[in-house]
């Protein structure tokens, strides 16, 4: 599907506000009560826009599977990001974060994965 725009959103009807991530940008955005987050991606890509999901302790990680750029709106308002300005690069995956980052936890939302920790015991 080239050039075709695709839109993924989530409504948070929970009493405390949310926070997003939006990997691999390593971006975090407040979804307050009551509101609504939508992700607009444009370019290259598959079916959807969001590849994966997670839940951290404080946090739901989204992995966008967009070869182009995704403009972030909550409550209809466009968000400022740098996923709406840097396209994500060809071959940039979940798996290949995971390899970079597994022995820098620090740089990382969620920490050291436990199967690193395991091997490490």
């Amino acid at each position: 599907m080239i050039g075709a725009e695709r839109q993924w959103g989530l409504s948070n009807l929970g009493p405390d506000k949310l926070f997003v991530w939006l990997e691999p940008w390593a971006e975090e955005f407040e979804v307050p009560a009551r509101s609504t987050i939508v992700l607009s991606a444009s370019g290259e890509a598959g079916e959807d826009v969001v590849d994966e999901s997670e839940w951290t302790a404080g946090h739901l990680v989204l992995w966008v599977s967009t070869q182009g750029t995704v403009k972030v709106f909550v409550d209809g308002e466009l968000q400022e990001s740098a996923s709406a300005l840097v396209p994500l690069p060809e071959g940039m995956t979940k798996q290949i974060l995971d390899l970079v980052f597994a022995n820098h936890p620090a740089a990382r939302l969620g920490g050291r994965p436990a199967d690193v920790k395991a091997q490490e015991a």
